[in-house]
């Protein structure tokens, strides 16, 4: 009978609304006006594998909330033709899980993960309406406008954070007839009520991590207030009180400013047990009071590093000094060791500087022949040279021009090269090989080097008036082990940017966290590299990580970075043998013979084992 009427609706526009629901009567007339082919209603709107990616993980606490109650309804209706959906506020499909012929047959019509299944996209469906309505719903067989979903019986529920947000959709989807559908749209329901819940606890459970934060940074840090992802303030520091009652519960700039203050740096908190954003932290200035407010004056926006900032003080303090670095024009050098980041820090400061708008233009002085690097630098005009383009070649100086030039590993250019680089600095105008026409530019210096620029100087090796050309503004990025507390940070923030979903335990991010780490974040992400590659979705063990750390980077062992058992340094290698020649004893009851069997070694070499481990 349905048939009858929806044929009706799409030939002649007709419509018997005593025969249908009305939430099935708005949609088709939604469907209709909105141009959606009746006759198909396969999906179209697909993402790329690396898209979806990116949308699963934007979308991953409620992945990760949501997979288990997945699951459990999956094996409620393990019996049926069902398909199980989860779907973020957009339409998209992050999550499709159910039996293999079920999900073979909705592949033929695109009802795959990455797929935008709106009303819009493919006409009436439980999932599209209940994305519109914010309501439960089932729609069954031709109640869906298009032809294509009308073999199926489908029931979704909306997931709503406490503020009434939409987060997604719970979607059963089965087989027409394969289950009865009358029974379907409450466990859905009850399902996505139990997501819901689980949500507010996490929610709850972030906003108390803030407020063990806020305790952490009081004596460190200058006056802040702390705000959760949804920019609900949870706390404010002592010293500003008076703004207590000058704040809603939702922060709202404006209020900032009408009670006098400047928002100087927001920096994103990360949970410790997670990993994940959980708040901001906003460092408050407040405003010199003006007789009058000139016109078109605004304040400075917040400083943003788009690195792992971590919970170290220390780390904190150098976030300080570029913030004040970037609202001047003044040079900047950077110093530090290998692999600590100095080339993102150059970028952040030029990201929040009045230069940002203007190119960030780079060189890596180390890496260019010294033949090559004052073509590389000034560029060149056509002929300037035997080998020389023919349309000549724009240099890095003039590449900068507008923004910000940095020169890493700076204390490698040679002597005639810092003179000639020395009088582009001082005033600005470059003139390319072979070329005659000054050129004016304006750009913003930032240097770094690894090595200790003013024993470069004493040594001769940097000449002193470029010395003080370049140590204007020094600022010093701790090394790893200074900053030990952000590792489990750096590691969750690697695993979010690589999709990498394992769980991390406290005591592998210690494992971790006793490592000195030589080559910094650099050695520490290569590390991880490593790991993902080789062991996948299932991490190792905590020994084998920890031999893992250790041995597999070529690192040599210090005393301090073995294990002692008995009189005799083992290192992790070592000791996980001993403990699998102590398992194997164990299950052969004592019995060599047996042991040996289990481990497959030789008789020769067991025992051996057996007298160096002292077992």
């Amino acid at each position: 009978m349905k048939q009858q009427v929806w044929r009706r609706f799409v030939e002649d526009g007709a419509l018997d609304s005593a025969r249908i629901n009305k939430r099935i009567i708005e949609s088709w007339y939604f469907c209709k006006k909105s141009g959606v082919n009746p006759y198909d209603g396969k999906g179209t709107q697909l993402l790329s594998l690396d898209a979806l990616k990116e949308r699963q993980r934007a979308n991953a606490q409620l992945l990760e909330i949501s997979l288990p109650f997945l699951n459990n309804l999956h094996n409620l209706f393990k019996h049926t033709e069902a398909i199980i959906l989860l779907i973020d506020p957009e339409g998209y499909v992050l999550k499709a899980a159910g039996r293999a012929d079920a999900l073979k047959y909705a592949r033929n019509i695109n009802f795959v993960e990455g797929v935008k299944w709106t009303e819009d996209s493919v006409g009436t469906n439980a999932i599209g309406t209940a994305l519109r309505i914010e309501e439960a719903i089932t729609v069954v067989g031709s109640e869906h406008y298009s032809i294509a979903s009308q073999n199926w019986d489908c029931s979704a529920a909306p997931i709503k954070d406490t503020d009434g947000t939409l987060l997604g959709v719970l979607d059963l989807s089965s087989r027409i007839g394969s289950c009865n559908h009358e029974n379907i749209l409450g466990a859905v329901a009850a399902f996505s009520y139990a997501i819901e819940h689980e949500w507010q606890h996490r929610m709850k459970k972030e906003d108390e991590e803030l407020l063990e934060v806020a305790q952490r940074f009081e004596g460190n840090t200058p006056s802040f207030i702390l705000c959760n992802r949804k920019d609900m303030l949870l706390y404010v520091h002592p010293e500003l009180n008076n703004l207590t009652a000058a704040l809603s519960k939702k922060l709202i700039h404006s209020e900032l400013e009408e009670a006098g203050y400047t928002i100087t740096m927001k920096l994103p908190v990360f949970s410790e047990k997670s990993g994940r954003l959980i708040g901001y932290q906003l460092c408050l200035t407040e405003k010199k009071r003006r007789r009058q407010e000139l016109p078109g004056s605004r304040d400075t926006p917040p400083f943003v590093f788009r690195g792992v900032t971590g919970v170290s003080s220390r780390f904190r303090s150098v976030l300080r000094q570029a913030e004040q670095a970037a609202k001047t024009n003044i040079p900047v050098h950077l110093t530090g060791e290998t692999g600590t980041g100095k080339e993102l820090f150059a970028k952040a400061i030029h990201e929040n500087s009045q230069r940002k708008k203007g190119p960030f233009v780079e060189l890596s002085c180390g890496t260019v022949p010294a033949s090559l690097l004052e073509s590389e630098l000034f560029g060149y005009v056509p002929g300037a040279f035997t080998g020389a383009g023919k349309t000549g070649y724009k240099g890095k100086l003039a590449q900068a021009d507008g923004g910000t030039l940095f020169l890493d590993e700076i204390g490698e250019i040679s002597h005639s090269m810092q003179v000639a680089l020395l009088k582009v600095l001082e005033n600005q105008r470059v003139t390319a090989l072979g070329g005659v026409k000054e050129t004016q530019l304006d750009f913003r210096l930032i240097t770094a080097t690894n090595k200790d620029l003013t024993a470069m100087m004493e040594a001769g090796v940097i000449r002193e008036d470029f010395y003080y050309r370049l140590f204007v503004y020094p600022i010093k990025l701790p090394a790893l082990r200074e900053r030990k507390e952000d590792i489990g940070h750096f590691i969750h923030w690697y695993c979010d940017n690589h999709q990498w979903n394992v769980y991390w335990s406290k005591e592998m991010i210690e494992a971790f966290t006793n490592f000195s780490w030589p080559g910094n974040i650099r050695q520490l992400f290569n590390s991880l590299d490593r790991i993902m590659v080789y062991y996948g979705g299932e991490l190792p063990s905590v020994e084998e990580l920890q031999s893992w750390i250790f041995q597999q980077q070529g690192f040599k062992f210090k005393n301090t970075d073995r294990l002692k058992v008995s009189d005799t340094l083992l290192t992790f290698r070592e000791e996980i043998e001993k403990k699998e020649i102590q398992k194997a004893l164990e299950k052969a009851h004592g019995k060599a013979q047996g042991a040996i069997e289990k481990l497959g070694m030789s008789r020769s070499t067991f025992y051996r084992k057996l007298k160096k481990y002292q077992l």
